[in-house]
């Protein structure tokens, strides 16, 4: 039995000792992760300028559209969408509407920062009334752009991704992965916009206000709880994370690990909330250079603040 989660990737046919068959794909302590990599598992995807007479989700004749993607995938199954090289320019909202499903965008082995949006959903010049993307059920997102030009009056004006949004704490457990998040000097403000959701974890994706600043990198507010940010960068954001009215006592947040240049890392909105500000890395000084408010005001709203990293004084 393998000891260590992902340590080999199996090219042909095996057979594990409790007597499971698999026919390629990655083993996890003895027990396959995909039973197969047939359509029936893994549905593959690729820019829509690749031109194509057939359609059916195979590795030979990739679906041209996220939306024909996950119209192919089934609730609750574990599918695994897999997305080569390009992107695709989207006219209407894509919904990650099917619980369980994967998606990732193959980066050809280069690292987030050299590859930019390797694979990535943007907005048609046309198409300038909601994000690029909302998702409403569990799902997994590793290694994608999103781009908007949203210029809306909803409180998620001008997100990119809309998690959430039907004023509950649905979806659970969504999970982002070194995603990226650039203005692209458009007219959206913000990257992600969440409206309720529970057990969101967002990590090492990047928020860039590339051509002009973006109001904030991440909003959140609604019937929110147990919200993690850790590892992202945030670069010409005005604030990283900006707060919203909760309902409930606050989302119990945890932001870790973040890099924020060119901005602040919170605005509190004076709004109550539940959680720990640690470990972050900003270029500007203690207080109200890096957040809305004082560490007290922060304190007597629920967040506190501990070990993080500070412009250096002489």
């Amino acid at each position: 039995m393998l000891q260590q989660p992902f340590e080999h990737v199996v090219t042909k046919r095996l057979t594990v000792d409790h007597g499971a068959v698999v026919n390629g794909g990655l083993i996890v302590d003895g027990a396959p992760m995909f039973l197969t990599l047939d359509r029936d598992a893994v549905i593959f995807y690729r820019d829509p300028s690749a031109g194509d007479d057939t359609y059916d989700g195979s590795r030979d004749h990739p679906v041209l559209t996220m939306t024909q993607a996950l119209a192919l995938t089934v609730d609750g199954r574990g599918d695994v969408i897999v997305c080569f090289r390009g992107g695709e320019e989207v006219t209407e909202t894509v919904e990650f509407n099917k619980a369980g499903v994967t998606v990732i965008a193959v980066d050809a082995g280069l690292n987030p920062l050299f590859r930019g949006e390797y694979f990535s959903l943007y907005a048609n010049a046309s198409f300038t009334d909601g994000p690029v993307a909302t998702i409403t059920e569990r799902c997994t997102i590793i290694g994608m752009g999103f781009a908007s030009k949203d210029a809306g009056t909803l409180f998620y004006d001008g997100a990119a991704m809309l998690i959430g949004g039907d004023a509950d704490a649905t979806p659970y457990g969504v999970h982002l992965i070194g995603c990226r998040f650039p203005k692209w000097n458009f007219t959206n403000r913000m990257g992600i916009g969440i409206e309720g959701s529970t057990d969101v974890l967002i990590e090492a994706c990047s928020f860039e206000g590339v051509g002009s600043a973006f109001a904030t990198g991440v909003y959140v507010q609604g019937a929110t709880q147990n919200l993690e940010i850790r590892g992202c960068r945030f670069r010409q954001c005005t604030h990283a994370i900006t707060h919203g009215a909760f309902a409930g006592g606050g989302p119990h947040c945890i932001y870790k690990d973040n890099v924020i240049e060119d901005g602040k890392l919170l605005n509190s909105d004076s709004k109550p909330a539940t959680g720990l500000i640690t470990n972050n890395f900003l270029e500007t000084a203690v207080g109200t250079a890096s957040f809305d408010v004082n560490y007290a005001a922060l304190a007597a709203l629920g967040l506190y603040c501990s070990g993080n990293h500070y412009a250096e004084a002489d």
